[in-house]
């Protein structure tokens, strides 16, 4: 019987995530309060950007995650720094964006620029966007977002965050179907300090179990990076419940996979730039 394959994603310092609003946010969601942007590395002008990307290069990187903290919109200003985008990607350097909002314009001037795949958080529960979003949004403008990156050009990587609940995860995945989406990165909420999740432990059995959901759907699941590391069982369940791309896996999870038949392979890249 031929073994399964299972790709493992090490961006660390190949593939490092870097914030153009340093450690600036406004949106301010419930759940990270801006402290998750802080661990990134900031490059609030196009030249510390251009600079911070050389130094990728020469190190022997292969690109960068481009993100930021949102203004009350929900809109992260990468576009911005879409010239200094197109002189990295024309060094050879890639690239995946978390814009947030944006609109027609913008989208095409990154994808002119060579940016090809963007991160995008997808939510359907109203008082979730509303209340833990803190955003002035409908449930609709989410297909929009997707269709505006298409219609340019992109390829949009959905990101589902498991934890905020059935209507959340089941109204996104159906709108994902409803746009033919079939790749889809599941994240979970983590405990964070001064926050509203900072004494909440997610059940593993629960993730898996949502993992497993989806990949009966059909859908090609990546464990993405944000997720609760004390969870010791969680990668291995995940795989059993059919995930089969995964960011920093523990050295227990790959010595589990290669000795339960897996046919390992690695990409030193931010695990949305395979789909």
């Amino acid at each position: 019987m031929e073994e399964e394959r299972l790709i493992l994603c090490y961006n660390g310092k190949s593939f490092p995530s870097v914030s153009v609003t340093g450690g600036r946010c406004v949106q301010m969601c419930d759940h990270c309060r801006g402290l998750h942007i802080r661990g990134m590395v900031a490059a609030e002008t196009p030249e510390a950007l251009l600079a911070e990307a050389r130094r990728i290069r020469t190190s022997g990187g292969r690109g960068l995650l481009i993100s930021g903290g949102a203004d009350a919109t929900g809109r992260v200003p990468v576009a911005d720094y879409a010239d200094t985008m197109k002189t990295m990607i024309s060094e050879g350097l890639e690239v995946n964006v978390h814009a947030g909002f944006i609109g027609k314009e913008e989208a095409e001037r990154l994808v002119q620029a060579g940016v090809r795949r963007f991160s995008v958080d997808v939510h359907q529960d109203r008082e979730i966007i509303r209340d833990f979003m803190h955003l002035d949004r409908e449930p609709e403008d989410y297909g929009e977002l997707i269709d505006v990156i298409r219609e340019a050009g992109g390829i949009p990587v959905p990101h589902i965050t498991l934890g905020f609940g059935e209507k959340d995860l089941f109204l996104s995945l159906r709108l994902l179907e409803s746009k033919g989406i079939k790749e889809v990165v599941v994240l979970a909420l983590v405990p964070t300090p001064g926050t509203v999740t900072e004494h909440s432990i997610m059940n593993e059995n629960a993730l898996a179990g949502a993992v497993m959901m989806m990949s009966a759907m059909g859908f090609s699941v990546t464990l993405g990076c944000m997720r609760d590391r004390t969870l010791r069982g969680l990668e291995m369940k995940c795989i059993q419940a059919g995930a089969r791309r995964i960011a920093n896996p523990s050295a227990d999870t790959v010595r589990w996979a290669k000795e339960n038949g897996f046919a390992v392979e690695t990409d030193d890249r931010c695990c949305c730039m395979g789909i």
